[in-house]
């Protein structure tokens, strides 16, 4: 997806999110005393009987929490995943030394992608449940051989964890086997 179509989709996201919480919010508190001037009844008469009735607030009440309910997970689903800038090293009176997660992570994709049987390797620094994680995407080919694929990759993670030296940090691989190529139904 492109920026500004990722932007696009979260703005969309956050005014749809906030018009359902809001509106499920006011289905929730329409028939108590919290509002003040809501009218006790609706100008619909297929839905004049309905209001008169005693479920009529408990049914507004439900989907009200259905739609705040809904509105949340939206919300939530449309989040982006906090991204690590760098970690730092050392700080003291005379500056900061700190290392760009992002360009550890895009240096083991492009160290991954050397192996025989990766069609591409993408990497990210990511905060997945608050631990720093260095995420590798690796597409491999249709039938990748398990016996140079999974040793490359251990190769790779290890080399990380070397290289920074930093217990906290986590390296999470995903492998997309054949995704690259497309089958051709004849």
């Amino acid at each position: 997806m492109t920026r500004l179509a990722s932007s696009l989709d979260r703005f969309v996201a956050l005014i749809a999110g906030a018009a359902l919480i809001a509106i499920g919010a006011a289905l929730v508190l329409w028939d108590t005393a919290v509002l003040p001037n809501v009218p006790r009844t609706v100008n619909v008469p297929g839905l004049r009987a309905a209001t008169a009735t005693g479920w009529w607030s408990w049914a507004l009440a439900g989907v009200g929490i259905l739609l705040i309910v809904a509105a949340l997970r939206w919300l939530f689903t449309h989040t982006p995943a906090a991204r690590v800038t760098h970690l730092p090293l050392l700080t003291n009176d005379s500056g900061a030394i700190g290392i760009d997660l992002g360009e550890v992570a895009h240096a083991a994709a492009h160290a991954l992608e050397q192996s025989p049987d990766v069609d591409s390797v993408s990497g990210k620094a990511i905060i997945d449940r608050g631990t720093r994680t260095v995420d590798l995407t690796v597409n491999a080919v249709a039938a990748p051989r398990p016996e140079w694929l999974i040793p490359a990759i251990d190769a790779v993670c290890e080399q990380i964890v070397t290289m920074l030296a930093e217990p906290t940090i986590a390296s999470r691989t995903t492998i997309h086997v054949g995704k690259g190529q497309r089958r051709r139904v004849r």
